[in-house]
């Protein structure tokens, strides 16, 4: 049965569909887990050649409700998922879009779904062809029996695109990168995808893992829990912002809560798992978190929580050096040099030390804040590198640590390293006299 939507062929290609098939086909895996499927599996109908006969995507979710499908095929940039809980890895569909990206590369999707409904199993199929997007085929729905729910949607009629692209390094590096962190988050619950039968691996992607415990306690004493820390620094990129994973005992994320570290300028590519029973009390559709509010009703719950987000800062905070030390500090000042940031230095050794303590010192306060030269005017960055050189040359090079601490904070730690630089700098000035 044909029925129309409240859409045109012109509306849904002027509304920003995907122009890459890597992700069109993420936005389909996608939809299998608002579904809240555990499993996917892509597969490629192809010949000897690498001619694609089709390109199917199986989930095991719920199905797709009948009732529904005025608003979720009826509609377009509008979903029943447009309500959903805020900030939930289990909810990622884009407005709608993604039923209709097909058309990138194939001339029909065809939907076969099984979905329970008041206790019943139905079948049904909807169609929708590549230049008549603005209707949609379904046909009746049918009483099954003894089948699983879920959903496979097929693509038919390829073009412009072969075997070996599904097939490439290219394409397993993308989609390990765009479920990597969400199949780690899901790990405990038998959470995959497939591809052609092949489980898709992004262990490659973990440049290091860390994993501690913590016991936190209520001020009086009274109450106290164990969260279980799962530190993930990734090689690249993640399909996801960066953010505190919450997990009750069972293993499920009830709610996640951005991290600080949210700067891209270092490449600083993290994921942090938190588990506890701590979170077993909320249901993750109870739950809305827009800013780190409190989610707990109850004073001493409040204050664990507020333990809790203070210590994974800190934790964090204490990666993020660690990491800025051993990768990205090199490349900053490199970069720098590259670009004639730094001022200019004659081959004496009085200039090769001066070049040195300007370097040491940026090398300091870049680790302890990796942004400082973020979005700043490459003429403001060259001007200040230039004002403290000369200022390291004076009697007042002890005042730079005051200008530093005006632009960030520092630990006593920080503080004293700076302070034994800025000693070098002036012994060398001294010498120089």
């Amino acid at each position: 049965m044909k029925k129309n939507t409240k859409i045109t062929n012109l509306s849904i290609e002027s509304a920003g569909l995907p122009k890459d098939p890597k992700l069109v086909i993420a936005e389909y895996i996608w939809n299998g887990f608002d579904a809240k499927a555990t499993e996917i599996d892509m597969a490629i109908d192809s010949n000897g050649l690498g001619y694609i006969n089709s390109i199917s995507i199986s989930d095991n979710g719920e199905g797709i409700v009948f009732n529904t499908l005025p608003y979720s095929f009826g509609n377009f940039l509008d979903s029943v998922k447009k309500n959903s809980i805020k900030r939930s890895s289990y909810t990622r569909g884009k407005k709608g879009k993604g039923r209709f990206s097909f058309s990138l590369f194939a001339t029909r999707a065809i939907w076969n779904t099984i979905v329970k409904e008041e206790e019943n199993l139905k079948a049904y199929r909807i169609q929708i062809d590549r230049d008549s997007k603005e209707q949609y085929d379904v046909s009746e729905s049918i009483p099954v029996e003894n089948q699983p729910t879920g959903t496979r949607v097929r693509l038919e009629g390829v073009f412009a695109l072969n075997s070996s692209y599904f097939e490439s390094n290219e394409f397993m590096d993308f989609m390990a990168q765009e479920f990597g962190w969400f199949l780690y988050l899901n790990r405990d619950l038998g959470y995959t995808v497939r591809i052609n039968g092949t489980m898709l691996l992004y262990d490659h992607l973990i440049q290091e893992a860390d994993l501690l415990s913590w016991t936190l306690y209520s001020p009086d004493g009274n109450l106290s829990y164990s969260f279980h820390i799962n530190y993930i620094r990734w090689s690249r990129q993640i399909g996801d912002r960066y953010y505190y994973y919450l997990r009750n005992s069972e293993k499920r994320e009830i709610a996640k809560v951005l991290s600080s570290f949210n700067n891209n300028a270092i490449n600083f590519h993290h994921s942090v798992y938190v588990t506890s029973d701590f979170f077993d009390a909320f249901e993750q559709e109870d739950i809305s978190i827009s800013t780190d509010i409190n989610l707990f009703t109850g004073k001493e719950k409040q204050v664990i929580y507020r333990n809790l987000l203070a210590e994974l800062r800190d934790f964090l905070d204490r990666k993020q050096k660690k990491y800025v030390r051993e990768n990205a500090v090199a490349t900053k000042l490199s970069e720098l040099e590259k670009k004639g940031f730094l001022p200019t230095y004659d081959q004496n050794d009085k200039d090769k030390k001066r070049k040195e303590i300007l370097l040491a010192l940026v090398q300091e306060i870049y680790i302890i804040e990796p942004r400082i030269f973020f979005g700043v005017k490459t003429d403001l960055i060259r001007t200040y590198l230039g004002f403290i050189d000369l200022l390291l040359q004076t009697e007042k090079s002890a005042d730079v640590l005051h200008i530093v601490e005006k632009a960030i904070s520092l630990t006593d730690k920080e503080r004293s390293r700076i302070k034994q630089l800025l000693a070098m700098a002036n012994n060398t000035g001294n010498n120089a006299v």
